[in-house]
Order: C-alpha cells, then structure tokens, then sequence
C-alpha cells in the first residue's frame, strides 16, 4: 500500500519568538513521509486584568494525536509537540489531527485548557495540508474588588466558587495577585463571606446555570469581548473569552444586619487559624458547630486536600457531601462517621458534630476541608478548617 505525506505547519499565540523547522521531506519507493513545521506569532489578547495563566501557555506543550477517523484508533501520539519528530509516514485515509493542553483539571488556578481538532484525506503520492486552531475548553472566573468594598470589610473575606468537581477559594491575596480560577463548563455557584469593620458578617449567594466554553465570569465586589481565532496552516490559541460580569453590591454600615438572620460556622479550632495535633495525642473532644436561626437547608462540606481525597477515592466517595441531603451511600458513610441522618440536620437551627473520629482518619499532612451553610433564607455562610496532623 502506498504511504502518503500529510505537512502540518503550526502557529501560536505564545511568549516565543523564535521558530523551529523540522525539514526533510523525503521519498523512497511507495512511502511518503510526514513534515511538521513550528512558527511562534502574534500577541496575547488582553483580558483585563491579564493573569499570570496567559503569559505561560506554549504549544510546545500541547499534546499530539494522530487517529484514523475509520476506525477510531491513534496512530501517533506524543505528550509534547516539542519532541514529536521531523518525519512520519501514513497509509492513505482520513485521520483527525488532535492538539491541545497536556494537563486538564476539572477545577485549578491559572489553567486554561485548550484543545482544537481537524479532519484531513490523504492521498497516495500526495502532501496534504492542515490546520488545527485550539481554543479554550473551559470556563475561566476573576474577582474584582473595588476600594469601596476594601473600605467596608476586613481583609480575611473569601468569595468561594464552586462546580460539580469542586470550590476554588478566592482571597484578597489571590485576588490581589489577579489569580484566575478555571472550570470544566458546569453551573456555577459563588458564595461570599466577609466581616465588616464596623462589625456584623455580610454574606452573598449567586447561582448561574447559563454556562459555556471560554466564559470569563468576573465578580466585581462592591460597596455601593471580545474573541478571536488565528486561523493559519497549524496550531493557535484563543485566548478571548466571553465576558460574564456580574456586579455584586454591599449595603452600607447605615443598615445594619437583621438581628438573628446570620449564619455562623466554628470549631474548637482550626478555622480562624491552622491549628496542629500530632497523630498520638488527639484531642480527647474535637467539635464543629453551626447555628442558622432559619434553619439548615444546605450543609456542604468541600474536602480539599489530597490525602483526604486519597482516603475518599479508596471508599468511592465524592469529594463533597451535603449532609442535609445525604444519599444512601453518603449515610452510610458520613452519617457512620458523624454519627448522624440528614434529618438530625436539615432544618435545624443549632447543629453540633464531634469529628473526633474524622481526625483520626486524617494523614500526617496539611488537611483542609470547606464547610459552606445554607439557610432557609437562601443566607450563606463559609469556612475553612485547616488542621496540620504530625506522626
């Protein structure tokens, strides 16, 4: 059977500016044979504030796949388009070239993820051309603050966002940093928590369900474009997204909060401040307590770090759990290890867990797990336990 040569010339929008030719197209008898040919172009989109994510980004990490359309299986692949070779040689058919990001988290900061594919035939005894344009794949969230908002709250608040695959939690630091949270495409949710200076606590929750690939929501907290596509003979990146604003209002210290109506989250120790136990001297009472005077609707606990994952992966749990809305399967997990059933939580107004045992379950590492209430009233409020366990 005749081989065929497929030429694919790929261009990106990366900090580079030097190119690279892998030459040496080449015939001997029935074979052809494959050229790739890498150029660096263009400039970034500025989307502001810019984040470091889109100053890193290079195709020459971009992964490479090479699949015969009529049978579904890849016949060259690389994890790095830098060490793909010069020359590869293809039997005649039609294949889909795939590129995009090696590295896919459904939930990180500063990860956009890119993927961008093309079909092409080749034929025997001829070179065929292709382009593969890569944009991005998954939704990217910024928050913004406006020095009214600094003005009125102290500077330990958190904006928590959330999909079906987990939080990302937004503080004045990473805000500060113009870190950027990026999502697989799913419903969002942000919860904000923050104490005033005057005093009192202030509490937002949003939900949006109208969500799409390369929507950049941003959250600008108050007191008081455009994409393109480079399309070239090769590999490009779209750094645009679809901008989503959502503009989140505090009221004044002129109107204070309605007595009774907060939600307040503590524990014996480890939210306000990492707190560390050494594995042979546990603490003889550990307690997590919760009171909403309108009564519990939602009692999300978000675990967040690896070992704890590890341990939940082993028992075929998710990472988060409602335990005001358990499921059988959860019940019997996380009820046994409470010691409770969702009715012993939804719709309370005072809630006391002794986790005593969940400690004991924890690694020697740095455990962290979000705990995120929900009131009848649709009032939010969040904390982050941090416990430091030693052998």
């Amino acid at each position: 059977m005749k081989k065929t040569i497929l030429a694919l010339t790929v261009a990106a929008f990366t900090a580079l500016t030097a190119g690279c030719n892998k030459e040496g197209v080449s015939y001997s008898g029935d074979k052809a044979q494959l050229t790739l040919f890498l150029t660096a172009t263009g400039s970034f989109v500025e989307v502001s504030p810019v984040s470091k994510s889109e100053e890193t980004a290079d195709v020459n990490e971009f992964a490479i796949n090479i699949v015969d359309v009529a049978s579904g299986r890849t016949v060259y692949s690389w994890d790095r388009y830098a060490d793909m070779p010069g020359t590869v040689s293809l039997d005649p058919a039609v294949y889909r070239v795939e590129a995009g990001s090696s590295v896919k988290q459904p939930v990180a900061w500063n990860q956009p993820v890119f993927f961008g594919s093309q079909e092409v035939t080749v034929e025997a005894g001829s070179t065929a051309q292709v382009s593969v344009v890569c944009t991005i794949a998954n939704m990217k969230v910024s928050v913004r603050c406006t020095d009214s908002f600094l003005a009125e709250v102290e500077t330990d608040f958190t904006v928590t966002v959330t999909t079906e695959d987990g939080p990302l939690i937004f503080t004045k630091d990473r805000i500060d940093a113009g870190d950027a949270g990026y999502f697989d495409v799913a419903p969002l949710t942000m919860d904000l928590y923050a104490v005033r200076k005057s005093g009192g606590t202030v509490t937002h929750h949003m939900e949006i369900s109208e969500v799409a690939a390369r929507d950049h929501h941003i959250f600008t907290l108050d007191a008081g474009g455009t994409g393109y596509a480079d399309f070239s003979n090769g590999i490009s990146i779209d750094y645009a997204c679809n901008e989503k604003e959502e503009h989140i209002i505090i009221d004044g210290t002129d109107e204070p909060d309605t007595p009774g109506a907060a939600v307040t989250i503590t524990a014996t120790a480890g939210i306000d401040a990492p707190v560390t136990y050494n594995k042979s001297e546990l603490p003889s009472e550990f307690n997590l307590t919760v009171s909403a005077p309108a009564g519990i609707e939602k009692y999300e606990v978000n675990i967040l770090s690896a070992g704890l994952r590890g341990l939940l992966d082993m028992m075929q749990m998710d990472y988060s759990v409602d335990l005001a809305n358990m499921s059988a399967t959860e019940e019997g997990f996380w009820g046994s290890l409470f010691g409770i059933t969702s009715d012993d939580v939804k719709g309370q107004t005072d809630v006391v867990f002794q986790i005593g045992a969940f400690l004991a379950a924890m690694p020697a590492e740095t455990n962290e797990l979000q705990v995120v209430i929900t009131d009848k009233n649709g009032e939010t409020a969040t904390a982050a336990l941090t416990i430091i366990m030693t052998e």
